[in-house]
């Protein structure tokens, strides 16, 4: 990531020194402070200029960045890592992401709003109602990858590949046969 000097993004964003740190006194611009020197991020001020952008009615937003935002799932970081698409993920939960989607921050985001129904009934979906009544999101695809079950956790007897930890006197917790995340791990392991 590049990061300029508070001089060099003064010159970069056309701005007077002076009111550049009028901003970061007003917390209104993306950087931080390392040593006593202010830094900005060129990505970030990228960024933060676009979201104040005015657009005309009818034109399009540009095109918005290779990273997934929304809720943290492990499967699906595991899917981004693997398949070579260069996707970025920034996990900082579902509200976050749908709002970084809408301001054409993130190119998707994986959501997780929770329903009572787990049933496959797609006119009962938490998922679906929550982005129809979401405005600026009319033209959303939303894609279905993985479908959770709730279940009570217990605790996994047998032998488990964390014995010398737990001779060390480290808790060990096994994961249970029939989790998704033990399959995951079981079936894509290396051979």
């Amino acid at each position: 990531m590049e990061y300029f000097t508070t001089s060099e993004a003064a010159e970069y964003l056309r701005l007077g020194e002076r009111k550049l740190y009028e901003l970061v006194t007003e917390g209104a611009i993306p950087c931080s402070k390392v040593t006593g020197k202010w830094l900005f991020p060129r990505l970030e001020l990228d960024l933060w200029v676009l979201s104040g952008l005015a657009r005309p009615a009818g034109m399009l937003p540009a095109q918005p960045p290779p990273i997934v935002g929304g809720s943290q799932d492990d499967l699906l970081e595991w899917s981004l890592r693997e398949s070579g698409a260069g996707l970025a993920s920034l996990n900082e939960g579902t509200m976050r992401g749908v709002d970084r989607l809408r301001r054409g921050e993130v190119i998707a985001t994986a959501i997780h709003f929770h329903g009572d129904d787990i049933s496959n009934n797609v006119a009962s979906d938490a998922n679906i109602d929550a982005l129809r009544a979401m405005p600026g999101l009319h033209d959303a695809v939303l894609v279905g990858v993985v479908r959770r079950e709730k279940r009570a956790r217990r605790p996994c007897l047998g032998r488990t590949n964390g014995d010398q930890a737990a001779r060390r006197g480290r808790p060990v917790a096994a994961r249970c046969a029939a989790c998704a995340r033990q399959r995951q791990l079981e079936g894509f392991a290396p051979a």
